[in-house]
């Protein structure tokens, strides 16, 4: 048995993959998604260089992800953001907001440079189930 058999690793159906990383890993009711930026699952960029455009594929991405660990948005404990040009903030935060209502878990946001120029953000969530 693997030292590391507490953890589960799991790659979404519909959404893009890559062998180089798994989206979502579990460990007991702990969720963590890696990075969502906004590639639809045939692998292309969605609303190339639109902010709130890709921050509602990013946003479908990790509502992919958690479900298959079977949690919601509601369940995010924490929240980072990545943006490439600060004057984003306002469309991708209107985004979030409309996403995840009256919850408004810790959010960090960063100004960065991502690895492809016609992305404009990155966002990435852990989330907490109740325990059964």
């Amino acid at each position: 048995m693997s030292d590391h058999a507490h953890i589960e690793l799991i790659r979404p159906a519909g959404m893009y993959t890559t062998d180089s990383y798994a989206h979502v890993a579990r460990v007991g009711n702990m969720i963590f998604v890696a990075g969502q930026v906004s590639i639809g699952a045939d692998g292309q960029v969605v609303a190339p260089n639109d902010a709130a455009g890709q921050a509602e594929q990013v946003y479908d991405n990790l509502e992919r992800a958690l479900a298959v660990a079977g949690a919601t948005l509601r369940d995010v404990v924490k929240i980072t953001t990545f943006l490439t040009d600060r004057a984003d903030s306002p469309a991708v935060t209107k985004v979030r907001f409309a996403r995840f209502g009256d919850h408004r878990p810790p959010h960090t946001g960063l100004i960065v440079q991502l690895g492809r120029p016609e992305i404009r953000l990155e966002v990435e969530v852990i989330a907490v189930l109740k325990q059964k």
